[in-house]
């Protein structure tokens, strides 16, 4: 049997584009991109430390561009949110990093703070308690936590988002 340059051809496309396929989009990802969504984001913690937040959201859009895997990009984009006061939006961008990187202790403090902004005692308590597990003891950022959680308003009174 003999196949024709193009049946080849067609066949050798078909396997390629199944090895694609298969690969997860961070390994699709080349190491110039990964190095390139890094530096954007360090810049855009800059912009923030300088309460730029609206030029270090740019950056995040752009660093997430060029890596969608990059989970400290969704974090600090987070906390660009937070300060363009967008708590919600700040809140879902950082459990996007913790969905990436579960173990991001920096990130779930970050939750705690922005479920608490939300008055979100619930998964304030979640992040909390995750944090606790990971970071050794003693942890200064459980413990700061905790505190914001034992001096929030929510948590003095009774919240219909506490009792669910």
């Amino acid at each position: 049997m003999t196949l024709s340059f193009s049946s080849f051809r067609l066949a050798l496309g078909f396997t390629v584009g199944l090895s694609l396929a298969s690969l997860s989009p961070a390994a699709a990802i080349s190491d110039s991109y990964r190095s390139l969504s890094a530096r954007l984001v360090t810049q855009a913690e800059q912009k923030l430390a300088a309460n730029k937040a609206a030029q270090a959201d740019e950056l995040l859009n752009l660093a997430l561009t060029a890596n969608p895997g990059n989970a400290r990009a969704y974090v600090v984009k987070g906390q660009a949110q937070s300060k363009l006061d967008n708590q919600e939006e700040a809140l879902r961008l950082i459990s996007v990093g913790l969905d990436i990187e579960p173990g991001d202790l920096v990130a779930l403090r970050l939750q705690g703070d922005a479920a608490l902004a939300l008055e979100d005692i619930e998964q304030a308590e979640k992040s909390l308690s995750v944090l606790r597990r990971l970071c050794a003891a003693p942890c200064q950022s459980a413990n700061e936590l905790a505190a914001s959680i034992a001096n929030s308003d929510i948590a003095k009174t009774d919240s219909p988002k506490k009792d669910k």
